[in-house]
């Protein structure tokens, strides 16, 4: 019986010392901190937003408070910023790290590191009921198209307006927006005749007033997105790296995404 009792014992303790060999190390300069200070743009539901009473809220955002916590119960501040300026507070150390949907693309990886969380698409919102027969990215030509600014999809949108300059058609207009709000609320007043965005924010807006909004031009352009953080800080972005790792491995960060109804941009 005592022989069980000690076999037990030892394999407790094993654990427990693979349990700590596994913990997350925090980085140096944040052992004597209680605080982590994120940027975002607070403006992609349902991965960061506010709710009705201006507390963030979003699969991104509950993922930003669990790596706070996994680094030692740290508390957060939110640093809200415009899309378009988030690199360049990280870059100015005006936040530990960007917590948004941060595409991983070539230009960013120059300048920052990326830890990846999930994937994402584009698509393109337009009023209920497709007044304009928008199903594909050809039939946005001569139309009035909102983005955001800084965004992925703009990017693509200028890359298609070549082509449609080519192909001898009329380009779309590019109205550039520096929040959804903003752009969606010039898609329902008929500013524009469409909205390029992420399928997770097109999905929530079409779920939220599905008698305003429907789903135009189908999801397209997958690609890995992660949360920012600066080339000199390499030990948060380990950090970071294995928390997320944990959390895979531990079921909670299926939990997650189920949570907020985005499995399908479950990370291979």
């Amino acid at each position: 019986m005592h022989k069980h009792r000690a076999l037990l014992v030892a394999v407790s303790l094993g654990l427990c010392a693979q349990w700590a060999a596994a913990a997350p190390q925090v980085p140096e300069r944040l052992q004597k901190v209680d605080k982590l200070t994120y940027c975002s743009g607070m403006d992609s539901p349902p991965l960061v937003s506010f709710d009705e009473a201006q507390k963030p809220k979003g699969l991104t955002v509950d993922l930003g408070l669990e790596i706070a916590r996994r680094l030692g119960n740290k508390q957060v501040q939110w640093r809200v910023i415009p899309f378009s300026g988030l690199l360049p507070a990280l870059l100015a150390r005006q936040c530990d790290m960007i917590v948004d949907q941060l595409f991983d693309k070539p230009e960013r990886r120059e300048v920052i590191d990326i830890v990846n969380y999930m994937y994402s698409s584009q698509s393109v919102v337009v009023p209920k009921g497709n007044p304009k027969g928008i199903k594909n990215l050809d039939d946005l030509s001569g139309h009035k198209v909102a983005v955001l600014n800084g965004s992925t999809i703009k990017t693509l949108l200028d890359a298609h307006n070549q082509g449609l300059g080519q192909a001898g058609k009329a380009p779309m207009k590019l109205v550039v927006y520096n929040t959804d709000t903003d752009a969606f609320q010039a898609l329902r007043i008929h500013q524009v005749d469409a909205y390029g965005t992420t399928v997770e924010t097109a999905g929530y807006y079409a779920a939220m007033a599905p008698e305003l909004f429907e789903e135009g031009v189908p999801a397209f352009s997958r690609i890995l997105t992660g949360l920012g953080l600066r080339k000199d800080d390499p030990q948060l972005t380990a950090a970071v790296q294995q928390i997320i790792s944990d959390m895979r491995g531990d079921g909670s960060y299926g939990r997650l995404l189920s949570q907020w109804h985005v499995t399908s941009d479950t990370l291979d």
